[in-house]
């Protein structure tokens, strides 16, 4: 029985035969596993990221590089830069956290009726945008993406969201000035 390269293999997965998908995955999911485990990964989290290398594998299967025969080194290349985005995903996660209040601190201010007046007129902003707008603002302002990077995920070109996130800050900046302004005692 003749062994097919990861070239051979992987023309048959790109003119449309699944099952050499899973022949790569067999081949290679130890390797990859161990290179995430190398980066300091955790093994839990190295199982779900070496799947998240395969799908990437899947999803730039028309541009992968074949190197003498074998998508091993594009996998391995790919595992270090996933779990690079998961570290630093999980760096703004921690970040995220340490802004967050105490959990007594909140219960405190919220029973004492302390809620800065900014925060309902905030979610309630949110709520009346559209998807579109909604999306590139959290792709921005929360989660950090840049302008170009969230522009190509909602489907806008880079100008236009620029201009609806102009648009946006000032709309969201009136709204909460007057919902402060209204909060203030007379």
């Amino acid at each position: 029985m003749e062994v097919l390269t990861d070239e051979q293999v992987w023309a048959r997965v790109r003119s449309g035969e699944a099952e050499g998908f899973g022949l790569v995955w067999d081949r290679h999911r130890e390797r990859v596993f161990r290179r995430l485990l190398r980066e300091g990964i955790r093994s839990i989290e190295a199982e779900d990221l070496t799947a998240v290398v395969f799908l990437e594998l899947w999803r730039h299967r028309e541009s992968v590089r074949i190197v003498d025969g074998s998508l091993l080194p594009w996998l391995i290349v790919t595992a270090g830069n996933v779990a690079r985005n998961a570290r630093r995903s999980r760096s703004r996660y921690r970040a995220f956290l340490a802004r967050l209040p105490e959990p007594a601190e909140a219960a405190r201010a919220a029973s004492a009726g302390e809620e800065d007046a900014r925060v309902p007129a905030l979610r309630e902003a949110m709520a009346g945008l559209g998807r579109v707008d909604r999306d590139l603002l959290v792709l921005t302002a929360v989660e950090g993406f840049s302008v170009a990077t969230s522009a190509q995920a909602v489907g806008l070109s880079e100008g236009a969201a620029k201009t609806r996130l102009s648009r946006l800050r000032r709309r969201l900046r009136s709204t909460i000035d007057a919902a402060v302004v209204e909060g203030e005692p007379s």
